[in-house]
């Protein structure tokens, strides 16, 4: 082996271990205290539908499960942030719209973020009394044609929602997005309510159809009847695979499955448990702790 080969070689090594220094040294900062938040979570906030592990590969990994708060005129096309919000986080959102304003602001790169993750606070909450209220219209138009199968189907498919966001549904919602720590932290002090987390922001358009609201035959023209939806969508990698410590791997594979819900079409292999997740310095989750937890015994829709 000549001398430059060598120095190659060697400055490759030194290279990898950097690289795994600088790693190491990120994981123990993150775990220093004081931690940034703490949440007392279920399978409900944690998805181990896509756990793995085995004899050829002993680990397991959970993802957090969260989701954004619905809006009542909103029929999935919608963006999860609003044009507003993405303006105050540096994005030039157009005035006017048009093709060409909308395809530049499509363009835009993404920017990093922070989201605001809220645990069976209000906007969980607001979640639970807009379904409980389509079941309540749903039950109401069922008294008015309880011999129509189709209204009939309708309160079933309520009944079951409802019954879903009781039991089954992530009450882990996120509430807010922003570029800056301290300020959001000041506006969401509860430390055991709401985390933090890193993001990618993207600009996200879609092109929406407006109903006509007047009288008569619409009138019109076909390229005045489609509005353009500016707004945004976000993505946090560092929360899809959330390892889970080689001390609770035999717990973790003995956990009680949900199985069948009463009252309700559904049947899981879903573990129960409880865990805490600590966010560290870095925003970054891991488990702390882990306990099995039992079915809850079957409640009536509220």
């Amino acid at each position: 082996m000549n001398w430059n080969r060598r120095h190659y070689l060697l400055a490759g090594f030194g290279l990898i271990g950097l690289v795994n220094a600088i790693a190491l040294a990120g994981v123990y900062w993150n775990r220093q205290e004081p931690a940034d938040s703490r949440l007392q979570l279920s399978e409900r906030e944690l998805d181990n539908r896509y756990s793995y592990g085995g004899k050829e590969n002993n680990s397991v990994a959970l993802s957090l499960n969260y989701r954004w708060p619905s809006r009542a005129e909103d029929n999935g096309y919608y963006p999860s942030i609003s044009a507003e919000k993405m303006a105050e986080l540096g994005f030039s959102v157009p005035t006017e719209l048009s093709e060409d304003s909308v395809r530049r602001y499509r363009r835009q790169l993404d920017r990093d973020a922070l989201l605001v993750l809220e645990l069976d606070g209000p906007a969980y909450q607001r979640e639970l009394q807009q379904v409980r209220a389509e079941y309540a219209e749903a039950q109401r138009l069922q008294g008015l044609a309880p011999d129509n199968q189709d209204v009939q189907e309708a309160a079933e498919r309520a009944h079951d929602a409802l019954l879903r966001e009781q039991q089954i549904a992530s009450r882990l919602l996120v509430v807010d997005v922003g570029p800056d720590l301290q300020a959001l932290r000041t506006r969401y002090p509860d430390r055991q309510r709401y985390a933090i987390v890193r993001g990618s922001v993207q600009a996200y358009a879609n092109s929406q159809f407006s109903e006509w609201a007047g009288e008569g035959e619409d009138p019109r023209p076909e390229s005045q009847r489609w509005v353009w939806q500016l707004g945004g969508s976000a993505d946090t990698p560092g929360v899809h695979s959330i390892n889970l410590p080689q001390r609770w791997h035999a717990l973790f594979d003995s956990l009680p499955q949900r199985g069948e819900q009463a009252d309700l079409d559904y049947s899981s292999t879903d573990k129960l448990f409880s865990a805490e997740i600590t966010f560290g310095r870095r925003l970054e989750p891991r488990f702390t702790e882990l306990q099995a937890r039992q079915p809850a015994p079957t409640t009536k829709v509220q």
